[in-house]
């Protein structure tokens, strides 16, 4: 697996987890690029309330690989945008009432959350929370959550390298050899690991060490 292998995308996890554990949004979960240009100033198609999972970008801690190799930690910053009704009341009091019940069933879809890939050693933890946005029909808040992700030399540029297509073994002085010891083999083992079938080499053969010498 390196970096163009497909993975398990962990926004795409977030939000199969709210449409299922999130009842209050009644399945309105989506993915969005960004909140000023994404959100606020679009209008959406979905039905509010409605919840949104957003990238925040990542920060990384020093490679701990030894020896050139790449071991890293990247913490993954994740958003989850909630629009609420604030038409009723334009200072946001009715929306912000529900904050905690709403709080309380996206805590319940994200954290502990795995991503189906040996890359976390724990699930998904919670940052931080603010308000967006309030206007005289939509309130904007959003939680902040983040993955520890491992990466490492299989995320990276690989080197090229000779395929091995078969392993060769040939065994010399066998007991009951026949031939002149050094010359030929008393046997050949092929063992093919290629699609197609090596046949064995045919000399010349290397000189046993007692004969060098």
């Amino acid at each position: 697996m390196n970096a163009i292998t497909p993975l398990a995308s962990v926004i795409g996890v977030c939000i199969a987890s709210l449409r299922q554990n999130a009842p209050y949004f009644g399945g309105r979960v989506a993915g969005a690029a960004e909140y000023q240009r994404g959100l606020r100033d679009y209008s959406t198609s979905m039905a509010i309330p409605a919840a949104y999972v957003l990238p925040l970008g990542f920060d990384a801690e020093p490679n701990r690989g030894m020896g050139g190799s790449l071991w890293q930690i990247v913490h993954k910053h994740i958003g989850v945008a909630v629009e609420l009704d604030a038409q009723r009341d334009r200072r946001g009091q009715e929306p912000a009432m529900l904050l905690e019940m709403i709080e309380a069933q996206i805590n319940a879809s994200v954290l502990n959350l795995f991503v189906p890939t040996c890359r976390m050693a724990t699930g998904i933890y919670a940052v931080g929370a603010h308000q967006l946005d309030l206007d005289r029909a939509r309130f904007w808040w959003q939680w902040e959550f983040a993955a520890d992700w491992q990466i490492t030399d299989l995320d990276g540029v690989q080197p090229q390298s000779i395929p091995l297509e078969s392993v060769e073994v040939d065994l010399f002085n066998a007991p009951g050899a026949i031939g002149v010891p050094g010359t030929d083999p008393a046997a050949v083992f092929v063992v093919n690991t290629g699609d197609k079938p090596i046949p064995p080499t045919d000399g010349p053969w290397p000189q046993p060490p007692s004969m060098e010498e």
